[in-house]
């Protein structure tokens, strides 16, 4: 009887592996159409670098979704977003990055204390307020990626797990790239996105955080492009991932984040510390 009982026990654990995907949607925008305010980057480069790393550590290309430049519209962003919550399932490991742009724009329903939320830019968003043209409809906000993220992490159950990787100066705060040449790439803007109504009165409210975010730094510091050997510049967090020494599927997230920390201080010209959260119990297991 013990040796049936372990056998149908076997059995179920084999069938819980192999219904888990590893699946992953990457972002990465450089070049801005220029009527538009934005100034060119280089978040483009950072996809293919972060795929390959996604490869090793078993994800398979045909579950790794991929949006560059005029491909990262907001239509198509939402769309994708839309496509892997209905495709997850119990279980699954899901690495969500986006690298661009990223602004400040004025808080809708007054959960910030700043009154300003915290953006992501798609390619066909505007960076200043036109009444009548662009009135921040296609910035893509903290309050929509909290909606969105707490479907996903609904449909891959407490068993699955949700990476979010943010290469951009998504507060506003910052610039990208500081070149041996000088040459200076600011990601994101220190301009906030003002929409004129009346700001919402503030409520506090806690928004839960069911999932792992990274960001490439703290809200009060920029955030810096690397230049390669080749001459090729990539965010700092993303090429700091990529050149992960560990096999990142046997670590823990505290450790991965520790060794992209360690990292980045080496490859930047000034300090920059990744900025994370997550429940605790997410960030005392394995990253993938």
């Amino acid at each position: 009887m013990r040796a049936i009982i372990s056998a149908i026990v076997l059995l179920f654990s084999c069938i819980v592996v192999q219904a888990q995907e590893k699946r992953a949607l990457l972002i990465g925008i450089g070049d801005y159409p220029a009527e538009y305010g934005w100034n060119k980057i280089h978040g483009q480069n950072d996809v293919e670098i972060i795929r390959q790393t996604l490869n090793k550590q078993g994800f398979l290309n045909e579950n790794i979704s991929v949006l560059i430049d005029a491909e990262a519209t907001y239509s198509n962003i939402v769309a994708a977003f839309q496509s892997l919550l209905e495709i997850s399932n119990k279980n699954d490991i899901i690495y969500l990055q986006f690298s661009g742009h990223g602004q400040r724009i004025t808080d809708a329903d007054g959960d910030e204390t700043d009154r300003f939320d915290e953006s992501w830019i798609p390619y066909d968003a505007h960076k200043s307020y036109i009444k009548g043209v662009y009135e921040g409809e296609k910035h893509i906000t903290d309050d929509f990626l909290n909606e969105y993220l707490t479907k996903l992490r609904f449909k891959v159950g407490y068993g699955g797990k949700i990476i979010v990787i943010a290469d951009a100066c998504h507060s506003g705060s910052g610039s990208r790239g500081l070149s041996d040449d000088k040459e200076v790439f600011k990601r994101g803007s220190y301009e906030t996105f003002v929409i004129p109504k009346e700001p919402a009165n503030v409520i506090r409210k806690e928004k839960p955080v069911d999932w792992l975010f990274v960001a490439a730094c703290k809200s009060y510091q920029t955030n810096y492009e690397y230049k390669d050997e080749q001459g090729e510049y990539y965010g700092a967090l993303s090429y700091s991932i990529s050149k992960s020494e560990e096999l990142l599927i046997d670590i823990k997230y505290t450790d991965a984040v520790a060794t992209w920390g360690n990292t980045m201080r080496e490859i930047t010209v000034y300090p920059q510390d990744i900025d994370n959260e997550g429940r605790p119990s997410k960030k005392n297991s394995n990253l993938f």
